[in-house]
């Protein structure tokens, strides 16, 4: 932080330089008297120069509320300056799909200034404050200083998927979905015969008394199962904002669609005690092996808050490797990639259950709309539609339900509807 002085202490200066130097030419020592009052303005600037009052290496201090948010929420960014300087101007250029308060980042405040920050998109947003203006309490002396950048790590929101637990096939030992086998549990799943092995404890005597021969409760297992979530990151469409603010547009691109989808799965079965991973076929969010409890939430939502939507890449696709038999595979895409829907039909073929949540943009659906980019032409979009329907058609066909994302509600019956098909186990790589 360096001291100059302000332009109202350079102007008296050089004022009185020149009724000094005006009144030696001229002889005429009265306007020493005009000079006077600017004089005593600068030998009281040399008086209170901040310097005396500032301790050695006390620099203005930097503090964020909150560096790791959920989108949508609010972090406050606050520039303390040291006694008896105040702050004057604070000028944060504003970055995309980010709102600041107030507008244009420009902050003014007697001793700190707080400037707050609304990330409106999951990421991590790197903010720089171009510029940090103080003054001291008579305005002779100025100060600039370099603000160093901060950075704030933004998960998604959690959309809590809600309706049934149901589980299209439990493949564990034990846990809280429902099997079709009978086993330990809490479920009955009929009332029959007593017969060698069964437990005492199981005897339904009411039956008993009534039928005159011994009579057992059977129960339905409890397990869990390994979901594994696709996501296909390899392109990104966006609906054209037509000039509008992109903070305000409120129009939500696939990848963002395909990270929301993710986290909201995830949160929901890994709040069932399911294991629960990620598995990216582009290079954007990367691979979170399966496992469960709290600390796989916090790591596939950490994963999802980091991710680095520059490394997108169309040609740089990973192939998914071993799925377990009887697994439920969410499949996170916008269906336009002919390497993404191959690795679908395999994963169908390997004895997967399959679930594909469609993430392209609602506003895209229409064969008049094309995402923004001058490579879309419009023509080549509408006919591009056309083949994805057709594919969609396919997977139906095949029994892949195809679910378009419009928020968490709109998969839950359809998950409630695959826990009655039956298993298609056709074993695994």
């Amino acid at each position: 932080m360096v001291l100059k002085p302000s332009v109202t202490l350079i102007r008296s200066a050089i004022l009185v330089a020149l009724i000094g130097a005006a009144a030696v030419l001229l002889h005429r020592p009265e306007l020493l008297v005009l000079a006077a009052p600017f004089a005593g303005w600068c030998a009281l600037a040399l008086a209170r120069r901040p310097e005396r009052f500032v301790g050695e290496g006390d620099e203005p201090t930097q503090q964020l509320s909150g560096r790791r948010l959920q989108a949508e929420q609010q972090s406050a960014l606050t520039v303390t300056a040291p006694a008896p300087m105040l702050i004057t101007s604070i000028h944060l250029p504003r970055p995309k799909r980010t709102e600041l308060s107030p507008t244009l980042g420009a902050a003014v405040g007697l001793g700190s200034a707080t400037v707050r920050l609304k990330p409106y998109r999951w990421g991590r947003h790197v903010f720089a404050v171009d510029a940090v203006t103080m003054t001291d309490a008579w305005g002779l002396w100025t100060a600039n200083w370099s603000a160093p950048t901060v950075q704030i790590t933004v998960a998604p929101q959690v959309q809590p998927l809600g309706g049934d637990e149901a589980i299209p096939h439990p493949i564990g030992m034990v846990g809280q979905h429902q099997s079709r086998t009978r086993g330990e549990g809490s479920t009955l799943a009929e009332i029959r015969p007593f017969i060698a092995g069964d437990r005492l404890k199981r005897v339904n005597w009411r039956v008993t008394s009534r039928v005159g021969s011994l009579h057992t409760n059977a129960t339905l297992a409890e397990k869990d199962t390994e979901v594994m979530i696709i996501t296909d990151t390899l392109a990104d469409l966006a609906v054209p904002v037509d000039g509008r603010d992109d903070v305000h547009a409120g129009v939500a691109s696939s990848l963002d669609l395909t990270v929301a989808a993710a986290l909201a799965v995830s949160d929901h079965y890994l709040s069932l005690g399911d294991r629960v991973g990620i598995f990216d076929i582009g290079y954007v969010i990367g691979h979170v092996r399966p496992g469960s409890g709290g600390r796989q939430r916090t790591m596939i939502t950490e994963r999802l808050a980091n991710a680095a939507p520059d490394r997108q890449n169309r040609s740089a696709f990973r192939r998914i490797g071993r799925i377990r038999p009887g697994s439920l595979v969410i499949f996170c895409s916008p269906l336009l990639e002919r390497d993404a829907i191959s690795e679908l039909l395999q994963l169908h073929h390997r004895g997967a259950t399959v679930l594909v949540v469609d993430t392209l943009p609602a506003e895209l659906g229409d064969l008049s709309g094309r995402p923004s980019g001058p490579r879309y032409w419009a023509e080549a979009w509408a006919l591009r539609r056309l083949e994805r329907d057709d594919e969609i058609d396919r997977l139906a066909e095949l029994g892949i339900p195809v679910v378009p994302w419009h928020g968490s509600g709109s998969l839950s019956d359809v998950i409630t509807s695959l826990a009655g098909r039956p298993a298609t186990l056709s074993g695994g790589r």
